[in-house]
């Protein structure tokens, strides 16, 4: 069974988030998020909160690695999709390729 520090990671790293960009979003600092991801510390329940609003995270995956780790699955899915597509454009029409 992983931590909630890695399962907090997780979340990050779907979400295709910097530390410095997850912590921004919650409000707190870079070293906090590196704390709880390390399991040195716990996340306050205002940040999971925060997560829960924010992000839409299962607070039953977070807290204890039972069922899907968003509520709804494929509207976080549909949405990174989209947001990679477009760095792929981006990036391809930077090079001049169509």
């Amino acid at each position: 069974m992983e931590s909630i520090g890695q399962r907090f990671k997780n979340v990050r790293k779907v979400l295709n988030m910097s530390q410095e960009q997850f912590a921004d979003s919650l409000g707190i600092t870079k070293q906090a998020i590196s704390n709880v991801e390390h399991s040195k510390s716990l996340p306050s329940t205002a940040v999971m909160n925060k997560m829960l609003i924010n992000f839409d995270v299962n607070l039953n995956y977070l807290i204890s690695e039972v069922g899907n780790m968003f509520n709804n699955q494929d509207k976080i899915y549909k949405s990174l999709r989209a947001q990679l597509m477009s760095e792929m454009e981006t990036m391809l029409d930077a090079r001049g390729i169509k």
